[in-house]
């Protein structure tokens, strides 16, 4: 049976998130249900691209990390969501990743979870923001992480690890010296528990070991989320947009001036960030609104990226 696509579980939300007997509450989908609604972009991949973004992430020769000058968040909102069975059987045939899960650094049963997602909200420049992931079971059941992760790839923002603070909502990075190139692209990130997450946490008291613990076991659900993202941004550098204007039964008003068989302008749509050259001269341009609002508006779309 096909499972329902993760952005329309969260995005049709409503039941409050599951309080524990304490009275403890942490944000559930349906806090979220606006925002995913609401996204300008949600992606959705196709298995082969899964497979794909997976393998690019760790492959040898020219790095992930020699080329994150040219990576950029195509959307300051946007919404990104995957197969996990498919990635996590592409990632126990990579040595390094299979290398860091005996080390430790993520060791939690991905087993049950179908799909995972991430809600990202970046600057204007989709060099830096934050990423909220969430995941849904077979059951249909979504979850969101307790982990934050945030990202700027123009500068190293790796916090050393100190358990006492992150547990006081401090960021902390993670060090993979094994694998120069991976460490790399990791100095560009860290992560911070959600603040209902560590005053629930700060509240129980753990000892030392619980704690790391803890953060073993809420890392291991997001540790390599990351590389393959940021590998399918870079996939974005050259791409071949098509679109098809459906205007089946549309009652065209007269255009103001002109001819009576002008283009009509679009409506008004959100353009993700792309690159675009002039001459010798290639640069990024920003996401942006374009078109007139009195034609109509654009809100959001939802695109399932394939290989086929």
């Amino acid at each position: 049976m096909r499972s329902l696509r993760l952005l329309d579980l969260v995005s049709q939300s409503t039941a409050a998130a599951p309080t524990l007997p304490e009275g403890w509450a942490f944000p559930g989908a349906h806090h979220f249900a606006d925002a995913v609604r609401s996204c300008p972009l949600r992606l959705v991949l196709a298995d082969d691209l899964t497979q794909c973004t997976t393998q690019l992430a760790y492959a040898e020769g020219a790095r992930l990390s020699g080329c994150l000058d040219l990576i950029h968040v195509p959307s300051q909102q946007l919404w990104l969501e995957w197969v996990e069975a498919t990635r996590q059987s592409t990632l126990r045939e990579i040595p390094s990743c299979a290398d860091a899960c005996c080390s430790g650094i993520t060791s939690t049963d991905r087993s049950s979870v179908r799909r995972t997602g991430v809600l990202i909200a970046a600057d204007q420049a989709g060099r830096a923001g934050t990423m909220r992931t969430f995941w849904s079971t077979a059951t249909e059941q979504v979850y969101s992480a307790a982990l934050l992760t945030e990202f700027d790839l123009d500068h190293v923002m790796r916090p050393a690890l100190d358990v006492d603070a992150v547990f006081s909502g401090t960021a902390f990075g993670v060090v993979m010296p094994v694998e120069a190139a991976l460490d790399e692209l990791l100095s560009h990130v860290c992560f911070r528990l959600d603040p209902a997450w560590a005053s629930y946490y700060r509240g129980a008291n753990l000892t030392e070991n619980e704690q790391l613990l803890v953060l073993r076991e809420v890392l291991g659900t997001m540790a390599f989320d990351m590389p393959m993202i940021l590998a399918l941004f870079l996939l974005f550098l050259e791409h071949i947009e098509v679109r098809a204007p459906i205007d089946v039964g549309y009652q065209s008003a007269a255009p103001p001036s002109g001819s009576a068989n002008q283009r009509r302008g679009p409506r008004l749509h959100h353009v993700r960030g792309h690159i675009a050259r002039r001459g010798d001269k290639v640069f990024w341009r920003l996401p942006h609104l374009r078109g007139s609002a009195h034609r109509g508006v654009v809100r959001s779309r939802t695109v399932q990226l394939s290989f086929h």
